[in-house]
């Protein structure tokens, strides 16, 4: 098997699980994951670094289930936070404290202490406002700890603008002539160690050329450092490779293999003599792991258009909505025939809310299921109760057997936590 999510006599599957089976038996829409897919993405990362001191760091943003978070944290990977509740899911989780950076731009005064007092790998700093704020907190609690400056290197790379994070318009890094002054005052700081520099140049990057980019920065900027005198311990990446959204059901998944093929350019363009080196990948790790489940409620036409209408919406899964992306949509069971072009929408009362626009599917019906494809990341760790609909439960498919990792939470639990 080299996919997780294939079809055989005309049904889709996830590893040895019929998923129309499965939809059978729930009572909307759900999130399902394969583990075989995860461990293929997670070994790719490990031959990919083979050679290199290397400590590869989840990024918890992008799917935060506990259950997902073990697999990964068993494989000894590290772990890539931005709050306080990310920092709390990672250890709880069992990320060593030793093996986890807090990123972010807007980190505040009690996470700061939080993440000092924890003992953590690094922190990335963004600001010289907040680099001030992390060497007060360091000096009152008498903890030294590991900083590396986000730098901004202005790298233009091809993605939506909403996930480019390394122009000088964005609100990310430092810029680099100003991130050299402040490594050139840090040098004696008795409790912030300048250990690390840290880049991060955007999200769903396919193309090698942009990585090269920023290894070459890097190995431009290090080499600045140790002009003045300065020597790192580490280099820390940053994440940002693309997973493919189209065309995954009918063609071997090559996810693995461009994964491996790109963290090796970028490790060997670097050449980090010696450091250690970070890399903070999310969507890479989890993306292709998982789909978002949904039965076609009605099929409409007006003069102009043809809907699809589903019982999942961008409360579920907003990424189409938010960032116009693609996903391949497909349904779980085949049919013979002609196809249909529509506008597969969800029921939330938005004209937003939809995840394919002017699509062309094989010929669905009411009551038929679909899968969303590339739901893994960015899914349900940006999902929300809009319209007051409830969170959806989550399945992990390991093998034959099919493992609940999340449950709905119910639009009855949702009220209890408010005064009435």
């Amino acid at each position: 098997m080299s996919n997780g999510f294939y079809y055989r006599d005309e049904r889709l599957f996830c590893d040895a699980v019929d998923l129309n089976e499965l939809a059978g038996t729930t009572n909307g829409p759900f999130y399902v994951y394969s583990k075989f897919e995860l461990g293929q993405n997670l070994n790719s990362i490990k031959a990919a670094a083979q050679g290199f001191n290397f400590i590869p760091c989840y990024a918890v943003k992008a799917n935060y289930n506990p259950q997902l978070l073990k697999i990964i944290a068993s494989s000894g990977f590290g772990a890539d936070v931005v709050s306080a509740g990310e920092l709390y899911f990672a250890q709880k989780a069992g990320f060593p404290n030793e093996k986890i950076v807090f990123a972010g731009v807007g980190k505040t005064a009690a996470e700061l202490e939080l993440a000092i007092s924890s003992g953590i790998h690094s922190l990335n700093i963004e600001s010289a406002a907040e680099l001030e704020l992390a060497g007060q907190i360091a000096q009152r609690l008498q903890r030294r700890v590991n900083i590396a400056l986000r730098i901004n290197p202005d790298i233009r790379v091809d993605t939506h603008e909403y996930i480019t994070t390394a122009l000088h318009s964005n609100k990310f890094g430092i810029p680099v002539e100003e991130a050299l002054l402040y490594y050139r005052k840090l040098k004696s700081h008795p409790w912030l160690n300048p250990a690390g520099v840290h880049v991060h140049i955007g999200s769903q990057i396919t193309d090698v050329q942009p990585f090269r980019k920023a290894a070459d920065e890097l190995n431009h900027f290090v080499a600045e450092l140790e002009s003045m005198g300065i020597g790192l311990d580490f280099i820390d990446l940053g994440g940002g490779i693309g997973i493919n959204y189209q065309h995954r059901f009918d063609a071997p998944n090559t996810d693995a293999q461009h994964l491996h093929e790109i963290l090796s350019s970028y490790l060997n363009t670097l050449q980090p003599k010696g450091k250690a080196v970070l890399a903070e990948l999310g969507r890479a790790i989890i993306g292709n792991t998982g789909l978002l489940i949904s039965r076609v409620l009605y099929k409409k036409q007006t003069p102009v258009k043809n809907f699809t209408i589903v019982d999942a919406g961008m409360n579920n899964l907003i990424r189409p909505s938010l960032y116009r992306a693609w996903h391949e949509i497909v349904p779980l069971v085949k049919r013979s025939g002609p196809k249909m072009m529509s506008d597969i929408v969800g029921p939330v009362c938005e004209s937003g809310d939809y995840f394919a626009k002017d699509r062309e599917t094989e010929m669905l019906e009411s009551g038929d299921f679909i899968a969303i494809g590339g739901a893994g990341a960015y899914g349900q760790s940006l999902s929300s109760h809009y319209n007051l609909r409830p969170r959806l439960a989550e399945f992990l498919i390991d093998g034959n057997q099919i493992i609940p990792i999340a449950r709905e939470l119910s639009i009855r639990e949702l009220a209890a936590q408010y005064e009435w």
